[in-house]
């Protein structure tokens, strides 16, 4: 095998990968730097009212992406992120994080849940101890044509004390 067919074999996937990011540009955003950190992104419109009653007297939607909320010890802070499903776009929650479990337990896992018509992403933490703790999840929004967005993180600071 000559030289120059050995290089054009090894450079195929390359030159494959680059034209999937030419033709989506956002995931090769996503790729590069990760998910945008802009919280006004999440509150376009008021938030829905919580999907279901999650035992919590603090419940954490979109509109409260990038504040402080501060909490007691023993107390426990609700998630509630709404899934968008529609004819030609959808947008799901992923990669749900708390940044410091010794301070933020969790009681219920990130799990889905749906009540029609609506399908929520939803989790439920403890505060076992004074301190700082970070809640953050990535929101994928994909249109009908298979490409997706860029992704955008969610995040709130919870301060326990």
């Amino acid at each position: 095998m000559s030289k120059r067919a050995l290089v054009s074999i090894l450079l195929l996937p390359a030159i494959v990968v680059a034209l999937g990011f030419a033709t989506r540009p956002y995931e090769l955003l996503n790729f590069i730097l990760g998910p945008a950190d802009d919280p006004r992104y999440f509150c376009g419109a008021p938030d829905a009212s919580p999907v279901v009653d999650l035992g919590s007297s603090t419940v954490l939607q979109e509109c409260s992406a990038g504040k402080t909320v501060k909490i007691r010890r023993g107390d426990t802070i609700a998630v509630d992120l709404q899934n968008r499903y529609g004819v030609d776009r959808y947008s799901d929650w992923h990669d749900f994080n708390v940044s410091d479990e010794s301070v933020l337990q969790t009681v219920i896992a990130p799990t889905s849940r749906a009540i029609r018509p609506r399908s929520d992403e939803i989790a439920v933490y403890r505060a076992i101890k004074a301190g700082e703790s970070t809640i953050s999840a990535v929101q994928v929004d994909c249109g009908a044509t298979g490409g997706c967005g860029r992704d955008h993180r969610w995040k709130v600071t919870v301060e326990v004390g």
